[in-house]
């Protein structure tokens, strides 16, 4: 992995992660009347992390921005209202792939299962 493209994509997902979490915490405020623009938004950040952790090989970030993703889909979709359940599981998720960001290199060996497996169920795919 090319410390310099790893530097890289961590700096850049880092300032997305927050653009998510921000985001959430707005659309969590507009109950169902989402804000199409911000949804948007905030579904192509977590494309981008998700993207990024698959070209580097970084699978338990792939996994949770994926779950993300999904259930931003979902809200996207206006199939999901991001209700305050909704919302404290999309920021767990925010702040666990922030945790992952912290030592890139092992993230991997971390047991994510257990988040991997509620956004799922969430978003009503299957874990595997």
């Amino acid at each position: 992995m090319d410390p310099e493209v790893l530097s890289t994509y961590l700096s850049e997902s880092e300032d997305r992660l927050m653009d998510i979490e921000s985001g959430v915490l707005a659309l969590e405020s507009y109950g169902e009347e989402i804000d199409e623009e911000l949804i948007h938004s905030v579904f192509r950040d977590a494309h981008s992390i998700k993207a990024g952790a698959n070209l580097l090989g970084l699978v338990n970030i792939e996994r949770l921005a994926h779950g993300l993703e999904n259930v931003l889909d979902l809200i996207r979709e206006g199939r999901l209202v991001p209700d305050k359940i909704v919302a404290s599981l999309l920021l767990e998720a925010v702040d666990t792939i922030n945790e992952l960001f912290e030592d890139v290199l092992v993230s991997d060996e971390r047991d994510i299962s257990d988040l991997h497996e509620q956004l799922c169920y969430l978003a009503e795919v299957d874990p595997d």
